[in-house]
């Protein structure tokens, strides 16, 4: 109670100060220490109006110096004694007057704000950001202008948004080092790109990324009616060590060099979400800055709606389309099948904590609403609608629930209230179940809460039968169920949901999922193949198929040309192979082997030696590993491959671990990348034969100085729980769970998820069961976001059904004695 009447007394303060405060100006002055283990300090000067005295609150995480305030413009400025509780600063109302005042505090901010990567430094992406870089009024609605000072090393170039345009704390951004600078005329637009790259070959693809950026927004400014407002100041960043793919904030656009960057000859799938990633931030121009979204969730919503619609007109309807299901649905069933389901609309604890609106539920489920909704009310309805959002509140903010109700207004026999109060509101998935009986097909949706919500979404539903003579039935799911007539007898394939546009858990009766797989070789659209392929694995893992399915999941990838397909399916292959006996799991892993027989291109290639190199047991397959590893020849992989296949080889093979080992650093040396040697001597320590050994090394990834480079981290994470080292590995889990806490405040805003993923997909055990469930039983004040983690990273290990064929045994029956020669043979 004492806790909450603090809580409330700190809102009221916040509440008061929207009305009391206004013409606010940041007079920011930063001073970047070119060493990345020193801090970085400054200074705010605040100049602001104030209606009534009464005390002025700042909300600052860092460390805050000595705070002057200045009464009304006077000269001389009067040190205040503060108090400072709950990240705020508290400055006695006594000490302003009415009229102008200014507020000046020096500060050193929290490394959490920034990321300092070699000679770049720039502000890191998180929600609570503004607070966290330098004492503000980090409100949406309490917005500012900004004049930025940066004292950097020599050398350096310094990029902020200072602006005449007025913005919140959370959308100031800067960035500093030594840069370079391109400039283009795409489209009639004047573009600018700074980078830290040197190679020539990546900083070609640069004039992709013009163009890219350019159709993006020419797209936007079509569908919305509204041109973009910040083409004049828009700078384009491309930044290392940006952990995110991409941030955009107003008048800039930030993309990590690994999103931008590809390898020579790139994959259609990199193109693809490169694309995704382009339109996405440059979406959020227009849903985020040209008009601000209350929920960080909506606006992360409707930037993946308006990305998915960019890539569509860019690219293959099949490949678009197979590219959504993977990256939204797969991923949001993923947390939606758990008990860490929520609804999109979540009311969290702490709104200030990024991490409760960016998983994906949010992230993900999202766009896949907004696709539902748009099939409900029309594709033109919902193009007015969102361009009356815009009109309505340009320059200002807009909640959710005022978006639902101008989308209602513009389709009003749709009932998107309605279909938002169960999509957007509600959490978990419907199970929909379809099966035959009497000349009809049946489809029913059952809520798995027993609330008897109807998730109303449409899909197709395939029924062939013994012919070979198929149906498609659009499935209009207006009501929990829906029958029809079929004259075809009795079916022998029911394929639910072939076009995708479904989303739930699809289930069939055993004999109609036993034929399915056979379905894979003659179904000839990538859309619906891919969404069977998920089907059979979905049903595997429920233990309703044999892994004796692998040989056809083999003959139809010896002919996929589609590489998003062809990956998912190695993938579930190894899948099967892992769940089996250590002899059955090399004969299949020697079978993966030779699909590099069967189906010759270059992405099948990467995918199965990708594959095999970092999970491969099979003596045979790890003598390939070696050969190629000492060949270092194969055109399809980059050396980033060469070094896990060599991580891969010293954990399988630990007599021969420095040998392996010190042969590829050396190689590495050779070529002349330091950065790739520190990252490799950093890594291989993960290796180690010796258990106390390796223990030491995961001990050190708990300090946050050994998580600085994220993607090394996790690469030593995921070698410490190889699946050789289980079940000695099993000893981390609970450990690297309690840490989650800690890793959240110190690292990026993705990274807990993929420590809680790196940390437990790979285990196989019981033992690591005990583990997560004993985490589990003993964090029930645990934060909940953190938890979702778990949930999603363990179903499989929690919930999977092992196979097991219950089909009816052929009665014995007592024989003769006497039987003749023949009759034995």
């Amino acid at each position: 109670m004492i806790l909450s009447l603090v809580a409330l007394g700190i809102n009221a303060q916040n509440d008061n100060r929207k009305g009391n405060i206004s013409g606010i100006l940041y007079q920011l002055t930063f001073n970047i220490p070119e060493k990345q283990s020193e801090k970085v300090t400054g200074n705010a000067t605040i100049t602001f109006d104030i209606k009534t005295k009464q005390n002025v609150v700042l909300d600052f995480q860092g460390t805050p110096g000595d705070v002057l305030v200045y009464k009304a413009n006077k000269g001389k400025g009067k040190k205040a004694k503060v108090k400072i509780e709950n990240d705020q600063i508290i400055i006695p109302g006594k000490m302003f007057k009415l009229g102008t005042n200014r507020i000046s505090v020096n500060f050193t901010s929290q490394d959490k704000a920034l990321t300092h990567s070699g000679d770049v430094v720039f502000t890191q992406v998180q929600a609570d950001e503004g607070r966290a870089l330098f004492p503000c009024f980090d409100d949406n609605e309490m917005r500012g202008q900004y004049q930025t000072t940066i004292n950097t090393p020599a050398g350096w170039k310094s990029v902020t948004v200072d602006m005449a345009e007025k913005l919140a704390p959370i959308d100031y951004c800067f960035v500093t080092g030594k840069l370079f600078e391109k400039t283009s005329n795409t489209d009639g637009r004047n573009l600018r790109v700074l980078y830290s790259e040197t190679d020539p070959n990546k900083v070609a693809q640069i004039d992709e990324v013009f163009t890219e950026v350019a159709k993006a927004m020419k797209w936007m400014e079509g569908y919305t009616g509204i041109g973009n407002p910040y083409e004049k100041e828009c700078v384009i960043f491309i930044l290392p060590s940006l952990d995110l793919g991409g941030v955009e904030r107003r008048g800039t656009i930030a993309f990590s060099d690994k999103t931008i960057f590809l390898g020579k000859k790139p994959l259609k799938e990199e193109l693809l979400k490169r694309t995704e990633v382009i339109s996405h931030e440059t979406s959020h121009i227009w849903f985020g800055n040209i008009t601000a979204i209350d929920e960080p969730w909506a606006k992360e919503v409707l930037a993946n709606f308006m990305a998915s619609k960019i890539t569509r007109s860019q690219y293959k309807k099949e490949e678009v389309e197979v590219s959504f299901m993977n990256s939204y649905m797969q991923n949001a069933i993923a947390l939606d099948r758990t008990e860490g389901t929520h609804p999109i609309a979540w009311e969290v604890d702490n709104p200030r904590d990024p991490i409760l609106w960016y998983d994906n539920i949010n992230y993900c489920k999202g766009p896949v609403m907004m696709r539902m909704m748009e099939d409900e009310m029309g594709a033109e309805a919902m193009q007015k609608g969102l361009q009356q959002c815009l009109r309505d509140h340009y320059m200002g903010n807009i909640s959710w629930n005022q978006i639902v109700d101008i989308l209602d207004k513009q389709a009003p026999a749709a009932g998107i209230r309605q279909f938002s109060d169960v999509w957007v509101k509600q959490k978990g998935m419907p199970v929909i179940t379809c099966t035959y009986k009497d000349g009809q097909v049946i489809v029913s949706q059952s809520d798995p809460y027993g609330r008897g919500l109807c998730w109303r979404q449409k899909f197709e539903l395939k029924v062939i039968n013994n012919m070979g003579i198929a149906q498609i039935m659009k499935v209009d799911m207006q009501q929990p169920t829906m029958t029809f007539k079929y004259k075809g007898g009795v079916p022998d394939f029911i394929i639910p949901n072939q076009d995708g546009r479904g989303y739930g858990r699809f289930t069939l009766a055993d004999s109609y999922v036993k034929n399915l797989p056979t379905k894979l070789i003659t179904t000839r659209n990538d859309i619906n193949r891919y969404t069977l392929l998920n089907l059979i694995h979905d049903n595997y893992l429920q233990g309703k198929l044999a892994p004796s399915h692998f040989g056809e999941l083999f003959r139809f990838l010896g002919r996929e040309k589609n590489p998003l397909i062809m990956e998912t399916a190695i993938n579930q292959m190894h899948k099967i192979a892992s769940d089996l006996t250590l002899q059955q799991r090399y004969t299949l892993e020697l079978v993966i082997m030779d699909l590099l027989g069967e189906n010759r291109t270059k992405e099948c290639r990467q995918f199965v030696l990708r594959k095999l190199g970092t999970s491969a047991i099979s003596p045979e397959v790890l003598d390939k590993l070696q050969t190629i590893l000492d060949r270092h020849n194969e055109e399809v992989l980059d050396e980033h491959d060469y070094m896990a296949i060599a991580y891969r080889l010293a954990v399988t093979r630990p007599e021969r671990r420095d040998q392996i080992l010190e042969k590829e650093r050396n190689r590495l040396i050779t070529s002349g990348n330091d950065e790739l040697r520190q990252e490799f001597d950093f890594v291989s320590k993960a290796t180690h034969p010796n258990a106390n050994a390796r223990e030491e090394v995961f001990r050190s990834l708990l300090k946050a100085e050994n998580r600085v480079n994220e993607s090394w981290a996790l690469n030593a994470l995921r070698l410490l729980n190889s699946d050789v080292f289980e079940p000695q590995s099993n000893v981390y889990i609970v450990e690297g769970l309690k840490a989650l806490p800690e890793i959240q405040k110190t690292n990026s805003l993705a990274f807990p998820q993929r420590w809680t993923h790196t940390l437990i997909t790979p285990h196989r055990s019981e033992e690591a069961k005990i583990e997560v469930k004993k985490f589990l039983n003993e964090s029930a004040d645990y934060p909940a976001s953190l938890k979702n983690f778990v949930y999603e990273s363990a179903w499989v290990l929690m919930n999977q059904i092992p196979y097991v064929d219950n089909t009816p045994k052929p009665a014995t029956t007592a024989t003769k004695k006497k039987t003749t020669t023949r009759r034995r043979r």
